[in-house]
């Protein structure tokens, strides 16, 4: 019975991870020329319409069209001559690249160029819950594999040395977690952008943002994971105790 459910927990698990990453792949924005020469400052056209951003998809859409427009103007800076001369005219040609872009926006779609850039500010928070979800997953079977070996070394009646084990582990984890996770929610938003160079828009990452929150977060659930995976492992000792305790004084006294 134990393995069967052992074995349907699993397959929902892996079903939830396959559905998550089906998410992020299908909030990826169309990505810019690969090849530098064939970059433009421009965005892929659209027939123009207006939104209402009463509507939860017209507002979506608005937050795809104003990213896909930023992130295009960075990549077009990246590659225009004026970069070589430093950061002060490579600013301005990613600016008004941006600038020309947000209008055009403006213009398809009746919406106030304030508007459009400050939607490209906001985060698609579809997209950010999974890649949290998906490093969230990975993290609780780390920590469970972790406290499992710290178990195996500290029996039960070690108690102290069994709580500081964990303390210490949970500390050291948590520690790996956020230089793992940075790189993971990096790599993730570059997947989504499809341009390698995130320039400023990496401090508007919500791992960057929430950083002592997801710090506390992660020790809680490995605090869980924890408690969780102790009581488990020890509730067969404690039966296998209360069954064949009596055969095992008698095989001890002989």
């Amino acid at each position: 019975m134990e393995v069967r459910m052992g074995r349907t927990v699993r397959a929902v698990a892996a079903v939830a991870l396959m559905c998550l990453i089906a998410v992020m792949l299908s909030r990826r924005l169309p990505a810019p020329a690969a090849n530098g020469q064939a970059r433009r400052c421009d965005i892929p056209a659209e027939p123009p319409r207006p939104l209402h951003l009463d509507r939860f998809a017209d507002r979506a859409h608005l937050r795809a069209d104003s990213a896909t427009a930023e992130s295009w103007a960075i990549a077009y800076a990246d590659v225009s001559p004026l970069r070589q001369q430093g950061a002060g005219p490579y600013a301005d040609v990613r600016d008004q690249c941006m600038a020309m872009l947000f209008a055009r926006i403006s213009q398809s779609h009746g919406i106030d160029v304030s508007t459009v850039r400050e939607y490209a500010q906001q985060r698609d928070i579809i997209f950010d819950a999974a890649v949290l979800l998906v490093f969230a997953f990975a993290y609780v079977v780390i920590a469970g594999q972790l406290v499992g070996a710290v178990t195996r070394r500290f029996p039960g009646d070690e108690r102290f040395a069994l709580v500081a084990a964990v303390i210490i582990v949970s500390v050291m984890t948590v520690f790996a977690a956020v230089l793992v996770g940075d790189s993971w929610s990096i790599g993730a938003e570059v997947l989504r952008v499809g341009n390698g160079h995130l320039s400023y828009r990496t401090e508007r990452l919500p791992w960057r943002q929430y950083r002592p929150a997801i710090i506390a977060t992660a020790l809680g659930v490995f605090w869980l994971v924890a408690v969780v995976r102790i009581k488990t492992d020890g509730v067969p000792a404690a039966e296998r105790r209360a069954l064949f305790g009596a055969d095992d004084e008698l095989h001890a006294n002989r």
